[in-house]
């Protein structure tokens, strides 16, 4: 556009220095305009980008189209200066001699014929009004527009010139005004039929990419409500319960994830902390997740033991899912009144304890089976030894715990953050409180990832006791 533009300003420019035979106003400001146009060229990729792109269109044609304005206004000006030309000169007597006889002769200096047509005989009229519609039109015809655009553009293409010339020059009578009128409609209307067309076929083609994703829109649209449902499960990221400072996040691969985490008074001086990995991460995962939810809380009905609830839920995972479905999980429950936590690990990453008076760092190794791999799930298989865990926890105590997601996330060359870089992060940080614990590790995972999309659901549950 902007080359097409210096190309025809160049010949108008070139047009009208040629038939003055010197630099008018008028063709100065044509040569300020074109050098405007070329500077734009070199710099057009800093000024232009897709978000601005229509925006600049506007301001070009309009700016282009005061040009023109300003020039014509210029040039009625300078004709105004001009000299009259049709005023008739006082006859001139020619004496010749021939043969040594005088002969008067009166000769009487030609009329300049009189080249307006329509004009006031005061004013010589410069150019041709429709040239410039007819190069505006064109601009029309080339631009993307759409269909209130190419009406609005090209009422101001029309009707500005000629209300300048009607202002100035007091006529647009010119022996090319129809034809280029005719050609300018003819534009026009192409132009609209271009628009048209571009607007059916973009239809046609959203039409045939809607129904060929249909379903996958369909899909995401139930995975997305899915999301909500599975979120709305999830107790306050940050709560206190009996005397017990609670903070959690969850932040699933997909729209739906296999991580799960959960907390609940027992009595007033009980409270129960759960959290749980299915494997996987998807529908397949957030299904299981979701029975495996709704089972525990019709067993704590009936028992609030770590072990018990673990076993039956064992039962359930084997009776009801395929075996290549697992899940870890770690249940405890703190007891304010004997300063202690019993706890229970199927198969789960250790949890980490922190202790209030030394701020020491203590991994609780302990774990059992993991949920749906074997029918014995409480007995160790060598020893016979349960595996449970009781732990003191007193004032000031804080208890960590944490899904894969953490310990698994990798950078773009595929390492892992490790369990070592975990361990050492909670090492420096032990006396913050659990949100600020949460915070600076998710901040430290991102850090070692760059931000890489993560590849499984990220769990942690960090808690202190403050009574």
């Amino acid at each position: 556009m902007l080359w097409v533009s210096t190309f025809i300003f160049a010949i108008l420019f070139i047009v009208e220095v040629a038939e003055n035979q010197t630099l008018t106003v008028s063709a100065l400001i044509g040569l300020l305009n074109i050098t405007a146009l070329i500077i734009f060229i070199i710099l057009y990729k800093k000024f232009i980008n897709p978000a601005n792109i229509k925006r600049f269109v506007v301001y070009f044609f309009v700016g282009q189209l005061a040009v023109y304005i300003v020039t014509n206004i210029v040039n009625y000006d300078l004709v105004k200066m001009k000299p009259i030309h049709d005023v008739i000169r006082n006859d001139t007597t020619v004496v010749k001699k021939s043969n040594g006889d005088t002969t008067q002769v009166t000769v009487s200096p030609k009329k300049k014929p009189n080249v307006s047509v329509g004009f006031s005989n005061t004013q010589e009229k410069k150019g041709d009004p429709t040239q410039i519609i007819f190069v505006f039109f064109v601009f029309i015809l080339v631009f993307r527009l759409t269909r209130t655009e190419i009406i609005q553009f090209s009422a101001l293409s029309l009707l500005l010139p000629l209300i300048t010339e009607l202002i100035f020059y007091q006529s647009i009578l010119s022996s090319a005004l129809i034809p280029n009128l005719i050609i300018c409609g003819f534009l026009f209307a192409s132009a609209l039929f271009v628009e048209y067309r571009r607007k059916k076929k973009f239809e046609g083609d959203y039409d045939y990419m809607h129904s060929k994703h249909y379903e996958r829109l369909r899909m995401k649209k139930e995975l997305e409500y899915a999301q909500q449902i599975q979120l709305s499960m999830l107790p306050p990221g940050e709560t206190t319960v009996n005397g017990i400072e609670i903070s959690a996040r969850s932040i699933p691969a997909t729209e739906v994830g296999g991580d799960y985490y959960d907390y609940f008074k027992i009595d007033d001086n009980k409270t129960g902390i759960f959290i749980c990995d299915v494997s996987g991460h998807g529908v397949a995962s957030a299904l299981l997740l979701s029975g495996l939810r709704s089972s525990m809380l019709i067993i704590m009905e009936d028992t609030l033991n770590p072990k018990e609830i673990f076993i039956k839920l064992n039962r359930m995972i084997r009776k009801t899912q395929p075996r290549k479905m697992f899940v870890t999980a770690v249940f405890a429950i703190i007891d304010s009144e004997k300063n202690s936590c019993e706890l229970f690990n199927a198969g789960h990453l250790p949890p980490f304890k922190i202790s209030g008076n030394s701020n020491e760092l203590y991994k609780i190794k302990k774990h059992g089976i993991t949920l749906g791999a074997m029918d014995n799930l409480g007995m160790d298989r060598v020893t016979g030894e349960s595996q449970e865990v009781t732990i003191s926890f007193n004032k000031g105590d804080k208890l960590v715990l944490f899904t894969d997601g953490v310990n698994e996330a990798q950078d773009k060359n595929r390492n892992e953050f490790g369990l070592d870089n975990t361990e050492a992060y909670l090492a420096a940080n032990t006396h913050k409180n659990p949100k600020e614990i949460i915070d600076g590790l998710i901040t430290e995972v991102n850090k070692f990832t760059g931000n890489k999309i993560q590849n499984d659901d990220l769990t942690i549950l960090a808690l202190e006791r403050i009574n």
